[in-house]
């Protein structure tokens, strides 16, 4: 009977032990447990908090780009295929018979050229135009009016420089000229061209209009003061050379 009983007291025992010991094992465990449900649940908080971040910095970037909108991104989209050269070819065709109507036949034919190029540009920078929207522009016209930009004037500038642009087409192709009188002529019509960029950045940008009468006044004076500078009546030695040979 005391056998028994020493028996069942040591079996208490071992059991009560490893029971503490079951416990202590749980507990580790879930210590573990809980500890890597912390460690994973705060890396995806981490992850979430870098998209929402993303996500954020995206939305705030595209609000800027919506800011910084400049009404002359949208006409360069809407006029990269506007119909201006057939109306720029008929005026400057009718610069060109205005301008040789002022040239003395009497010059010889390098005169002559170089004269009627000179004309001609004072022509393409005076001359009234009154330009027409076709009907494929009407769309751009009502867009260039809601952007408060006068599309009549724009397409102004846009011809007389698609005028000027011929012009040169035909100074490179004009047998009669030196290649020194081709080099001039065509900084001439670079340097017009330039100046008829800077209105249209003007006008683009909601600046005024400059008077059109005193400008003529002063493109005209310019153009016959860059002849006489450039001496565009003086052979260059190079070519003086060349027709020797």
């Amino acid at each position: 009977m005391v056998q028994g009983l020493l028996i069942l007291s040591e079996y208490s025992s071992v059991n009560s032990v490893f029971r503490s010991g079951l416990v202590i094992a749980m507990k580790i465990h879930t210590s573990m447990y809980t500890a890597q449900s912390f460690n994973q649940a705060h890396s995806d908080s981490q992850k979430n908090s870098l998209n929402q971040y993303d996500s954020f910095a995206n939305q705030l970037n595209k609000l800027n780009k919506a800011e910084e909108f400049q009404p002359k991104s949208a006409v360069a989209l809407l006029t990269k295929n506007l119909p201006l050269l057939k109306q720029a070819k008929a005026l400057y065709n009718t610069a060109k018979d205005k301008a040789s109507e002022r040239v003395d036949d009497t010059l010889s034919d390098r005169e002559r050229s170089i004269d009627t190029y000179k004309e001609t540009m004072i022509e393409i920078m005076e001359m009234p135009i009154d330009v027409e929207i076709s009907p494929s522009e009407i769309n751009e016209a009502l867009i260039f009016n809601n952007l408060s930009i006068n599309y009549l004037d724009y397409k102004e500038l846009k011809v007389r420089m698609e005028m000027l642009s011929l012009t040169e087409q035909d100074i490179d192709k004009d047998s009669a000229l030196h290649r020194s009188d081709k080099e001039k002529l065509r900084n001439m019509t670079a340097d017009l061209s330039a100046q008829l960029q800077l209105q249209l950045d003007d006008l683009l940008a909601g600046k005024d209009k400059p008077d059109e009468e005193n400008q003529r006044l002063n493109f005209s004076k310019q153009i016959n003061t860059q002849f006489e500078d450039l001496g565009l009546n003086d052979v260059d030695k190079f070519d003086l050379l060349k027709r020797m040979v």
